[in-house]
């Protein structure tokens, strides 16, 4: 199958507060119409990663990369996507995927930071409200929907019809890009240096990508040259500093997605990764006294946080939620902690527990689809729908399909007892629906 997503495309995308995004001075409403169309549009591929631990970490670090960005107040938000293609994308109101195999292709964390610096810069500079002033509409739309054919349509004609699309719409299109590839190389250059990671991460990737057969839609999308390449190595090499070395949460996800694609385990040179991954492999395969005898010899070599969230993991499946929760108590701070700390109260029929603790988070963090989809399941265990239909309007908002939330909202309100959640559910129905009417009177 031909994958084919252009680099940047100008698309359309309290307890119970709606996760809508709020309205930013930088950012006009068009703009966040369009990025709510653009999120049905990813979502309706079913191909957004599905492992909270992956999600929650590319949102972290494109997060830390964003307060270095020329206008960290512009509204961003990351997506993992499980395509083996080498690729990332920025579409309207600052939303970038990036593929899977764009990580796994990455040889550190600075490689991969340099892209999602390089999907940054085009956000911060405007380049795609500048290059939607160029494309007219049928343009638009054309580009909207070649984005989903790339991903899910599996038959040949489709894949002939979409490359040669998508590479005329890029040509015509090239002297645009090209000019904003290289502002998109200083700036991102700078952000990764500000940001603590090696600045030659981009330009190594990118000397990577010239000959690789697996990248030519990202080269399409993004126009490579020969000067590029050269001017991105020597603006970084200017730039010297003591730069971070590579997490072991980016090593255990990248160890993780390749043990997903290839169904084993990659040779390791790090011992704990090597531990960490037999560990993993013996709980996907449910052999957790296997998995116990490898989690106890990886944290004696690593205690960072994958260790201790692979480690409640084992240990709740193996019926020890004391245990468990002890390991999971160490990573409250981030959300698979807390996603994984409530799991485990549920599947040991402690759900109460888990709905204190996740509930507390998303009170204060915004949290991931998910996220909310757990904490739907844990309100069904115990018996409160109404609640597990509020999350799940929550979850479906977060993937841009807001009529959708409004029904799960009206079932909430059919099914709740409290005249005060009651009139809570009625605001954020009212709010759905003025937002979509505003989305309605836009050209």
């Amino acid at each position: 199958m031909i994958k084919i997503i252009v680099g940047f495309l100008y698309l359309t995308a309290s307890a119970y507060a709606l996760d809508l995004p709020k309205a930013n001075l930088s950012e006009s409403l068009q703009e966040q119409k369009q990025g709510n169309e653009f999120l049905q549009i990813i979502w309706n591929t079913d191909r957004v990663v599905a492992d909270v631990e992956t999600q929650a970490y590319l949102k972290k670090i494109g997060r830390e990369m964003s307060i270095y960005s020329e206008d960290p107040s512009k509204h961003v938000d990351f997506l993992m996507l499980n395509d083996g293609s080498i690729n990332a994308f920025a579409g309207p109101y600052g939303y970038i995927g990036v593929h899977t195999g764009l990580l796994l292709s990455s040889e550190t964390e600075s490689e991969l930071a340099g892209v999602l610096a390089h999907e940054l810069s085009h956000i911060t500079q405007n380049h795609l409200k500048r290059f939607s002033e160029k494309t007219d509409k049928q343009t638009y739309l054309m580009v909207a929907g070649m984005l989903a054919a790339a991903l899910v349509d599996n038959s040949n004609a489709s894949q002939a019809i979409a490359a040669s699309t998508v590479a005329g719409a890029a040509q015509q299109n090239i002297n645009f890009t090209r000019e904003h590839e290289w502002e998109a190389d200083r700036i991102g250059t700078s952000m990764l240096s500000k940001s603590g990671f090696d600045p030659s991460g981009m330009a190594h990737f990118f000397e990577k990508l010239k000959d690789d057969v697996n990248a030519q839609e990202f080269l399409r999308s993004h126009p490579l040259s020969i000067n590029r390449v050269s001017d991105a190595m020597q603006r970084s090499s200017r730039l010297t500093g003591d730069y971070r070395k590579d997490s072991f949460e980016y090593k255990s996800i990248k160890a993780k997605l390749y043990y997903h694609q290839h169904k084993r385990i990659n040779l390791e040179k790090d011992p704990s990764l090597t531990l960490y991954m037999q560990a993993y492999q013996a709980l996907d395969e449910q052999k957790y006294a296997s998995a116990e005898r490898y989690v106890v010899q990886l944290l004696e070599q690593n205690k960072d946080a994958p260790s201790h969230i692979l480690a409640g993991r084992i240990y709740a499946k193996l019926g020890q939620l004391e245990v468990s929760q002890q390991y999971f108590s160490k990573v409250l701070d981030r959300e698979s902690g807390v996603y994984y700390a409530a799991k485990a109260y549920l599947d040991n029929q402690q759900t109460q527990q888990g709905i204190l603790l996740l509930r507390r988070y998303l009170k204060q963090n915004s949290g991931t689809y998910q996220s909310h989809k757990l904490l739907s399941s844990l309100y069904v265990d115990v018996g409160s729908l109404d609640r597990a239909h509020i999350h799940n309007a929550k979850a479906l908002a977060i993937q841009g399909k807001l009529e959708q939330a409004i029904d799960r909202y009206e079932r909430a309100k059919t099914t709740t007892r409290s005249q005060d959640l009651f009139d809570i559910i009625s605001v954020e129905i009212e709010r759905l629906e003025k937002r979509i009417d505003l989305y309605k009177e836009l050209p």
